[in-house]
C-alpha cells in the first residue's frame, strides 16, 4: 500500500480517536452520563482495530484478523450498549453474546483461504447489524419522543439498515491490500463513515445536553427531600399564575408536633414521614394547582382562581387525608396531622402580603389547639381591623398525641 493510501486510509482511525476525544469532554461537562461513556469505548476501541489493521496489513495475517474482531466486536457491543443506555436499558446478554461469537468464529475460520476475506468483512457488518437492531428495538418507544429523540433513532435505524448493502458490496473488495482503492466498496465506505458516524455523534451530543439542562432545571424547580416544588418553583408559578387569573387560593401547613418526631426518633425518621407527607398531599391535589415544601415541615398550596370557600375545601382533604393515613411503616402507630392556614386574594395582592396574611392564620391555628384550619376575611378587608382575622376551625381536637408512646 502506498504512502498516500496509508494516510488516507488513517483518516478514519484519526477522526475516530478525534470524536472519541470530543465525547470525553461532553461527558465531563454534562455531569458524565453513563451512555457517553459506552460510545468513548466505542470510538476509541473502532480506531485502534482500525490502525492495528492498517499497520500490520497483509503480514500476520492471523494476528490480524483476530485482534481486530475482537475489538470491532468490543466496538460494536459498546456502541450498541450506549444507544440502550439512553434510555437506562442493557443489551440482552444471550443474543450479543452469540452474535459476537459467530462473527469472530467466521473470520477465523475464512483464514483458510485468502479469497473468503469477503466472508470476514460480511459476518463483522451482519454481526453490527444485528447488535444495532438489538439496541434500537430496547429504545424503540424514542420513535414516538420529543422532535431530537425521533431524529437520533430515525438517523440510527437508517444507518443501521444502510450496513445491509454493504455485506454484499465485500465482495468486490481487494482480498490482499488494503486503502482507498477507488471502487465502490472504499467509497461506500469513506462516505458511511463520516456520515454516520459524525452525524450520530453530533445528535447524541446534543440529545445529552438537551436532556442535560431539563434534568438541572428540574432539580432546581425541586425540594431535594420530597420531590415537590420548592420555593422558587411555586413563586414562579404563582407569577404565571397571576397573570391569567382574576384571584388565587394559598394554603400554608404545618405539621404539628414534628419536633417530637425528631426529638424521639431522630431526623432520619422525620425526613421519612416528611416524604411520606408529601405523598399523601400530591394525591390529593388538583393538577391545576401547585404543591411544595417551603422550609421545615412547612408545605404550601398555591390554587389558580380558586375562591376562599374552595380553598377551605381542598385544605379540608389535605387536613382528613393526613389525619386518616397510617403511617406505622415508619413507626408502629404513629399518625400525623397538620395546621392550615387558608386565604383567598385578588391578583392584584403580593406574594409577600398574601403570604404574610396566610402565615398569621396558620400561627393562629396553632395556638387554638392544632389540626385546625384558619380562615380569614379577605386581606384589604383585614387590614382596615386592628384585630387578627376571625378564626374558622373545624375538625376534631388535636390527634397528634395518638402517637405511639
Amino acid at each position: 500500500m502506498s504512502h498516500t493510501d496509508t494516510l488516507l486510509a488513517l483518516s478514519h482511525p484519526l477522526v475516530a480517536l478525534l470524536i472519541a476525544a470530543l465525547l470525553g469532554g461532553a461527558w465531563r461537562f454534562m455531569g458524565r452520563p453513563p451512555h457517553l461513556r459506552y460510545f468513548i469505548g466505542a470510538f476509541t476501541c473502532y480506531a485502534t482495530g482500525l490502525i492495528l489493521q492498517i499497520t500490520l496489513w497483509p503480514a500476520n495475517l492471523a494476528v490480524n484478523v483476530a485482534a481486530t474482531g475482537v475489538l470491532y466486536g468490543a466496538a460494536a457491543f459498546l456502541f450498541a450498549s450506549g444507544i440502550a443506555q439512553l434510555e437506562r436499558k442493557h443489551l440482552p446478554p444471550w443474543p450479543s453474546a452469540l452474535i459476537l461469537a459467530a462473527m469472530l468464529a467466521v473470520r477465523l475460520w475464512s483464514l483458510r483461504d485468502p479469497a473468503w476475506s469477503g466472508l470476514r468483512i460480511g459476518a463483522l457488518y451482519t454481526a453490527v447489524t444485528l447488535l444495532f437492531l438489538l439496541a434500537l428495538w430496547r429504545i424503540r418507544h424514542l420513535a414516538r419522543g420529543t422532535a431530537l429523540e425521533r431524529l437520533l433513532f430515525g438517523f440510527l435505524l437508517l444507518g443501521t439498515v444502510s450496513l445491509l448493502p454493504r455485506v454484499l458490496l465485500t465482495m468486490k473488495a481487494k482480498t490482499l491490500s488494503y486503502g482507498y482503492d477507488g471502487g465502490m466498496y472504499w467509497v461506500l465506505t469513506q462516505l458511511s463513515f463520516y456520515l454516520f458516524i459524525v452525524g450520530a455523534a453530533v445528535l447524541l451530543v446534543l440529545l445529552t445536553a438537551f436532556r442535560t439542562i431539563a434534568h438541572f432545571s428540574l432539580v432546581s424547580e425541586r425540594d431535594a427531600l420530597t420531590g415537590l416544588r420548592n420555593r422558587n418553583s411555586l413563586l414562579d408559578f404563582l407569577a404565571r399564575s397571576r397573570r391569567a387569573t382574576e384571584h388565587y387560593g394559598l394554603v400554608i401547613l404545618d405539621a404539628d408536633h414534628f419536633k417530637q418526631i425528631n426529638d424521639r426518633y431522630g431526623h432520619p425518621v422525620g425526613d421519612a414521614v416528611l416524604r411520606a407527607m408529601a405523598g399523601v398531599l400530591a394525591q390529593h391535589v388538583r393538577k391545576m394547582d401547585a404543591l411544595g415544601r417551603i422550609g421545615g415541615e412547612e408545605f404550601m398550596l398555591v390554587l389558580p382562581g380558586a375562591t376562599l370557600e374552595e380553598t377551605e375545601q381542598a385544605a379540608a382533604r389535605l387536613q382528613a387525608a393526613l389525619a386518616q393515613h397510617d403511617f406505622s411503616s415508619i413507626v408502629p402507630g404513629l399518625r400525623c396531622t397538620a395546621s392550615f392556614g387558608i386565604g383567598s386574594f385578588g391578583r392584584e395582592v403580593s406574594f409577600e402580603d398574601a403570604y404574610a396574611h396566610v402565615d398569621r392564620l396558620l400561627a393562629q391555628a396553632k395556638r387554638q389547639g392544632r389540626n385546625r384550619i384558619a380562615k380569614g376575611v379577605p386581606l384589604n378587608e383585614a387590614a382596615e381591623s386592628e384585630s387578627l382575622p376571625p378564626l374558622v376551625a373545624f375538625t376534631e381536637e388535636d390527634s397528634f398525641s395518638t402517637m405511639t408512646q
